[in-house]
């Protein structure tokens, strides 16, 4: 990204990305800082440090000024502390297990992976009534069930890989991450098949609530490098991970 000096100078001058923080810009000015934070790494760093600054400190001290300690500019730290010392400084403020319970969201499954059906999934043309009777319970969000009978399923010797990854997609929206976290994997050691990216986006969100989030962002990783529609879903779940990991 393309940074301005300049302006740089003048919202650390200012104080723009404190205030910012605390919600004390007027709407002009907070116009003004989006548009060059879209452009600026360095002013995103500073906001992810003002945050987490502001998080760590007890319930009611946020508010009180200045909301975030003011800090010298770019290039005048007087004991050479890099931006990036002081950004591990910040994030260890903030308690561990605050950290956990923000990756363990980030895994958290709202809406689970559509079931379009037999021919655009490319499953076999006539599943048996076993894999047909728990798609029924997917579809009707009745998880357990679904989980059930998928798992009967695949002892039936229905199609292996379309079966395991609704399962898993059971399994998360039951928050089973572990269980849910084996069967995307069983998937992804498949090989090849229309659900190989779907099953890296979702075990990383498996890995993520149960608080791996190293390992989330491989999978991650393979989503963004796969042909699938998945790829932007995971790139942004990525940024979202490494900025709560500090990176």
């Amino acid at each position: 990204m393309v940074e301005d000096r300049s302006s740089c100078g003048r919202i650390v001058s200012d104080f723009v990305i404190e205030r910012y923080a605390s919600g004390r810009l007027s709407d002009a000015e907070t116009a003004e800082f989006e548009s060059h934070l879209l452009t600026c790494d360095r002013c995103q760093k500073e906001l992810v440090l003002a945050v987490a600054i502001r998080e760590s400190l007890p319930e009611g001290e946020a508010e009180q000024e200045p909301a975030v300690p003011r800090r010298l500019p770019w290039r005048g730290l007087a004991a050479g502390l890099t931006l990036a010392a002081a950004a591990v400084a910040a994030l260890m403020l903030v308690p561990r297990d605050r950290v956990s319970d923000r990756i363990a969201e980030l895994g958290r499954v709202t809406q689970p992976p559509v079931y379009f059906g037999v021919p655009v999934r490319q499953a076999p043309a006539r599943p048996d009534s076993v894999f047909a009777e728990a798609m029924s319970a997917y579809v009707a969000e009745e998880y357990a069930a679904a989980a059930t009978g998928l798992e009967e399923a695949l002892m039936a010797g229905a199609g292996s890989v379309p079966a395991e990854f609704f399962r898993g997609a059971s399994l998360l929206m039951l928050g089973r991450p572990d269980e849910a976290e084996r069967a995307f994997s069983a998937i992804i050691e498949a090989g090849d098949s229309p659900y190989l990216a779907e099953a890296h986006y979702y075990r990383a969100k498996a890995l993520l609530s149960l608080g791996r989030a190293s390992e989330a962002l491989q999978e991650l990783e393979a989503a963004v490098n796969s042909e699938g529609d998945i790829r932007t879903l995971a790139s942004a779940l990525a940024d979202s991970v490494e900025v709560e990991m500090g990176g």
